[in-house]
């Protein structure tokens, strides 16, 4: 397997080699010391008893090993991928716990790659193989990926697996092929609480509230009992719809079921609360709560901030910073966006600052946003400016936007013609931005302005895009 000479061996001590040469004629039960380690040294030592002893070409033996350092927090993938790559004949339990482990991984190609290479070893997969393949196919949120493998589930009879089914619902739903999650679905004659809350799960990730809703009441119809996953999913959907008798509805159900409300499902309840505009009822229910996680504190400080309780949003994260929770990044899109609405410059600037000096986060497009916001509603165009350009990540045309809505309310024409070039160089076709800046124009009666831009927008063939609205409402 390694060779003496291996660093590993160079660091033990001649007592230990001592040892570890006795122990070939009394060895140990090293496949039970291994599934009792609790650190990667105690793995590397049985590790070494296994090569001396020659335990290690037994595959039962080997897999333990593989096992613990492929899946355990105290364990270390590099290392299961070489005791995986010198044994000559890896059983499927071997491939399997690899591929697994690859899944998990912030590489998640890897484990793609390596059940690729597993069928051209000629090793058939089997049922425990496709549910940690198709995570794969999630995390890397490849529809290709998973037709691909949704071939080889039909191939190899396994269509009818149930852990196999739900893999292939959740490999289809979240890189938004619902139609393929959802023939998957029907297609199921006997369905699992797992497959129910997948689908459901898939709806509601996806923005698509309906459909997670009517599916809700399909499944308690059909009398399957949900769990706590499937109650979140469903109250997010909540949230998204806006349907908070729906969410009530919920709620009592869970009551009436005696359904512990921990920190999840709080957490839920917060947000659809919150996102519905019953601050009232989203403060009760956070206030209730004995435990919180930094989400519960993001739903309810967005939710603040998102109704115009600018104030309190910023008073609760006070209460968080005195509670010892650390903030993430959503925390600060709420904390700004709350300063924004105040119009509390000083203070926005600070919690932008604040952000990543402190806390090291890495501002996103959406905090950038929050700040050319709330310095554009201050009249401070030139630093909102300067802070787009200035920005790692590129500026879309929503940033540029609100600079170019900030420039029309304070009638600052120079910086509207650079944002409106920017805005053209991003989407050529934008009609919108040629009236705001010949009406701005117009306003200060620049008319000869306002033929340039008229003429150039006849020969560009533009007209502004017509305003849309949504009314919903009983007939």
């Amino acid at each position: 397997m390694f060779p003496l000479k291996t660093p590993l061996f160079r660091k033990l001590s001649h007592s230990t080699l001592s040892t570890l040469t006795a122990s070939i004629f009394h060895p140990p039960n090293l496949s039970k010391l291994a599934d009792e380690c609790s650190s990667f040294t105690q793995i590397q030592q049985i590790h070494a008893q296994m090569i001396v002893s020659a335990r290690i070409h037994d595959n039962f033996a080997a897999s333990r090993l593989l096992s613990f350092c492929a899946l355990s927090s105290s364990g270390n993938l590099s290392y299961a991928i070489r005791i995986f790559n010198n044994t000559q004949q890896p059983n499927s339990f071997m491939w399997n716990t690899l591929i697994r482990a690859q899944a998990d991984s912030s590489n998640p190609i890897q484990g793609f790659i390596l059940y690729m290479k597993m069928q051209r070893m000629g090793v058939l997969p089997g049922k425990h193989t496709f549910p940690f393949v198709l995570k794969a196919c999630s995390k890397l949120r490849s529809v290709k990926c998973c037709v691909q493998v949704h071939t080889h589930v039909v191939k190899y009879g396994l269509d009818c697996d149930l852990h196999v089914l739900n893999g292939l619902i959740r490999g289809y739903s979240v890189p938004g092929d619902l139609g393929g999650a959802r023939k998957v679905f029907d297609d199921v004659p006997v369905r699992s609480l797992s497959i129910w809350t997948t689908m459901i799960c898939g709806y509601a990730q996806n923005h698509c509230a309906d459909e997670a809703l009517v599916l809700f009441d399909q499944m308690v119809g059909d009398e399957v009992e949900p769990n706590g996953a499937t109650l979140a999913s469903v109250l997010s959907a909540c949230g998204q719809s806006g349907c908070l008798d729906f969410g009530e509805k919920v709620r009592v159900y869970m009551e009436e079921r005696g359904i512990e409300v921990g920190v999840i499902l709080g957490t839920a309840l917060v947000n659809m609360y919150a996102k519905n505009g019953a601050i009232l009822l989203a403060w009760k229910c956070f206030d209730g709560m004995l435990e919180k996680n930094i989400a519960t504190w993001n739903a309810m400080i967005c939710g603040l901030a998102a109704h115009g309780y600018a104030k309190e949003a910023i008073d609760l994260f006070g209460e968080l910073k005195k509670e010892h929770v650390v903030p993430n990044d959503i925390t600060f899109v709420g904390v700004l966006s709350a300063c924004c609405h105040a119009g509390l410059l000083d203070l926005g600037r600070e919690m932008f600052e604040l952000m990543n000096k402190v806390y090291g986060i890495e501002p996103r497009i959406e905090h950038y946003g929050c700040l050319v916001n709330l310095l554009g509603r201050g009249g401070k165009l030139m630093e909102a400016e300067e802070v787009i350009r200035r920005m790692r990540c590129k500026a879309d045309v929503m940033i540029w936007g609100a600079l170019l809505s900030a420039c029309k309310n304070h009638g600052n024409i120079e910086i509207a013609e650079r944002v409106v070039k920017e805005i053209l160089a991003l989407d050529p076709h934008n009609h919108g931005v040629y009236v705001v800046l010949s009406n701005m124009h117009a306003e200060v009666g620049q008319w000869t302005d306002v033929s340039r831009l008229r003429k150039v927008m006849k020969e560009e063939s533009l007209n502004k895009t017509p305003g849309l609205s949504l009314i919903s409402g009983d007939d």
